[in-house]
């Protein structure tokens, strides 16, 4: 199946775009007109595939790593990098922020976007009736999704579906009930027009599959509100099912394999954002492959940079409850096979022979061991012919920067040891993700048995070859912070936690509970994440729940743009 794939487009009227169209024919489009380009059945398509440009700048990005990972139970800063802020939720985090900033500047014209393809599509003749329909779907489904990504960061925010043309200085707050009331609206429109059978698609375009997981999603979140629909969960169950048995979706049977540079159309992937490898078409690339990386090339000599183990920047490193939340490890296999706690000798100019004489390229250089105590690395780095450490000592003000790496975002087919522009595509959704959507439903209507159902056929599939009836939950052991878990087993590092944990109203509980951890000190001070605002926007009273307005958007609004409490 031929990947969607983006080409830079340079417009009159609207602008930060990029165009896609079939692999086999790239073409670089400059100079046109909206007027009269968007009014064609190829500007038509070229304004449809602009729309998806801008999820590159939060998949795969500083931009949705920063504001889905950082602050969460799962994951604390490392040594290295700026935005600390957004784990240890200090004055930093405010209004002038460059995340919060181009978060919001970014989505807004890719809302602008889709609402010039939708609002031009009635004029477009000589275009065939289905395939106008489809790249509607499509749009629709975009803008829903641009919403979306807004109000759960923002709260209520500006609501429109018409084309801005030229300067607009005006501007207004539309509560998230509104907000929501749209999204559903216009993922509703789009299931309906996209074909019901997507196998034929390119990869990366919204099929009717990928609008039933935003659909569900959207539902899930919008059900734990105070303005919820009485059907909400109910709804959200049973799109995600239909995802599950309506199409071709299947579990890929090695958790590992999921991920593998080889094996991104796989039979998991219900929706991914597009990269590759032509630099002219890969926009500014994927960059998770240098976030989660310790900083291996320092804790020991012998080893220097390389392909294999990646360019450290050093950003993201778990907290101690996301380590030990993976046990046990003879059951499941999710940490083993998400994780690298191993390196190896490969300088032999630099090797360490002075202080350990035999060794040599391709022996341990390094290595995390999982069980032992600080007492016993202690008492064993002495004698052992490599940099010891374990999850008991990875913690300590020494070893802020070496920590067991995140394998899942490895890519060895950049150009070069330092690119920063990686190839990966970015998984938005996948099947695992429907079955846990579903159980999250379940459990919120009180059908526990379905939630574990749904839960186990998960946890089978991360089973250890003859333990996947050790690794079954029963009816009783499902609760939403266990849903959650499993989540963080299942999903992590991959840019979902904050927005799940602020679903599920688990977000300041969670986050002051596992604040991570330096030197025997939790890594963000817990009284700044519980300070409270005015309890408006939705934000349950909690600054955090709620991202600042940008600076930007306020002053430049006629008469200004009211801010979030507490900033």
């Amino acid at each position: 199946m031929k990947k969607l794939i983006f080409l830079s487009i340079i417009s009159t009227l609207v602008v930060l775009l990029s165009s896609c169209g079939d692999a086999l024919n790239e073409e670089l489009v400059s100079e046109v007109s909206t007027d009269s380009h968007y009014t064609t059945p190829s500007g038509f398509e070229d304004a449809v595939n602009a729309a998806y440009e801008p999820l590159r700048n939060y998949y795969g990005n500083n931009v949705g790593a920063y504001l889905e990972e950082y602050g969460t139970d799962l994951i604390q800063n490392a040594g290295h990098g700026g935005f600390h802020h957004y784990n240890q939720f200090t004055a930093a985090l405010n209004s002038e922020d460059d995340i919060i900033t181009s978060h919001w500047s970014n989505t807004y014209p890719a809302i602008n976007t889709t609402n010039a393809a939708i609002n031009r599509a009635g004029g477009i003749e000589d275009m065939d009736e289905t395939l106008k329909q489809t790249r509607l779907g499509e749009v629709h489904a975009l803008r829903a999704y641009y919403y979306f990504m807004l109000v759960q960061h923002f709260g209520a925010v500006h609501l429109t579906t018409d084309e801005t043309i030229g300067v607009e200085t005006e501007a207004s707050r539309t509560e998230p009930a509104q907000v929501y009331e749209q999204i559903v609206s216009d993922l509703e429109t789009a299931i309906s027009n996209l074909p019901s059978d997507p196998s034929d698609q390119q990869w990366g375009r919204i099929t009717e599959p990928t609008a039933k997981m935003m659909l569900s999603q959207v539902l899930l979140t919008r059900g734990y509100q105070d303005f919820a629909g009485s059907d909400d969960f109910s709804r959200a169950a049973t799109l995600a099912e239909s995802v599950i048995n309506d199409y071709n979706f299947q579990l890929v049977e090695d958790y590992e394999q999921i991920f593998a540079h080889d094996n991104q159309q796989n039979s998991e992937i219900i929706w991914s954002v597009q990269y590759g490898q032509d630099p002219l078409l890969n926009g500014p690339g994927n960059h998770s492959h240098v976030y989660y990386r310790p900083w291996y090339e320092v804790y020991s000599d012998g080893l220097v940079r390389s392909m294999e183990y990646g360019r450290p920047w050093i950003r993201f490193k778990m907290t101690p409850f996301a380590l030990e939340n993976f046990r046990p490890l003879d059951q499941d296999s999710r940490y083993d096979k998400s994780f690298q706690d191993t390196w190896r000798y490969n300088d032999a100019a630099s090797l360490p022979t002075e202080q350990y004489p035999n060794v040599s390229v391709g022996d341990t250089a390094i290595y995390i061991d999982p069980d032992m105590t600080a007492q016993e690395v202690e008492q064993q780095q002495d004698n052992t012919p490599y940099h010891l450490q374990s999850w008991a000592t990875t913690h300590t003000a020494e070893n802020i920067n070496m920590f067991p790496n995140l394998k899942k975002h490895d890519d060895r087919q950049r150009p070069s040891i330092n690119e920063y522009a990686g190839t990966k595509d970015y998984f938005v959704y996948r099947l695992a993700e429907a079955y846990l959507f579903a159980a999250e439903a379940h459990f919120n209507m009180g059908n526990n048995q379905q939630a574990a159902d749904h839960i186990n056929v998960v946890r089978r599939r991360a089973a250890w070859p003859g333990q996947e009836s050790n690794i079954e939950i029963s009816a009783g052991d499902v609760t939403l912070d266990f849903i959650l878990d499993e989540r963080g087993r299942e999903f992590y590092g991959e840019s979902k936690r904050w927005t799940t944990l602020k679903r599920t109203g688990k977000l300041i509980e969670r986050a002051s509970k596992y604040p991570g951890e330096l030197a025997g000190e939790p890594s963000r001070d817990v009284s700044n994440l519980q300070t409270t605002a005015n309890e408006q926007y939705g934000n349950k009273g909690y600054k955090y729940l709620l991202r600042p307005i940008p600076a930007t958007q306020i002053t430049r609004t006629e008469g200004g743009y009211p801010q979030n409490p507490g900033y």
